[in-house]
């Protein structure tokens, strides 16, 4: 069985439907986030340390950190409206990592998104990643915004538990 790490966004709150799923599905390590906290990378370090997840799953502010995890670690990721881009603010990673690019990562892009905006998203990927990213998959959906629906997010993780 699978060892997921989930990160939600940063106005979301642990737990709640999607980890329900994933509980039935996986051993599941979704963690209370607070992306503003200033130890937030070491606090990140410490919970790959002790769970070593074989998949990170994480939304908005969650892709981000998972896109930065991966990248240092090599964990493939499944980041939905990843904030690569147009944050709030930038949580306190370290400037090494993020040059890092992640290993393997499926990225899902909602077409209507009004937070993260996917086309700036494909721009980011384009102009950052260039050709030295190994292997990544981006899914756009036609009709979702930001947030994520339950049957997309299950319709698009499940192949990967």
């Amino acid at each position: 069985m699978k060892k997921v790490l989930y990160l939600h966004g940063l106005e979301s709150g642990q737990g709640g439907p999607k980890v329900d799923y994933l509980a039935d599905k996986c051993y599941v390590h979704a963690p209370e986030m607070d992306y503003t906290r200033k130890d937030i990378f070491p606090y990140l370090v410490q919970i790959m340390e002790d769970f070593d997840p074989d998949l990170i799953i994480g939304s908005s502010m969650g892709g981000y950190a998972a896109y930065m995890l991966s990248g240092f670690y090599g964990t493939p990721i499944i980041a939905f409206n990843p904030a690569l881009h147009s944050r709030k603010f930038n949580p306190k990673f370290p400037n090494k990592v993020q040059t890092y690019y992640p290993g393997k990562a499926k990225i899902i892009l909602g077409e209507e998104d009004t937070v993260i905006d996917p086309k700036q998203t494909l721009r980011f990927i384009a102009d950052h990643i260039g050709n030295g990213f190994p292997k990544i998959d981006i899914d756009k959906v036609d009709g979702m915004g930001h947030r994520v629906p339950l049957d997309i997010f299950i319709n698009k993780i499940k192949y990967e538990l």
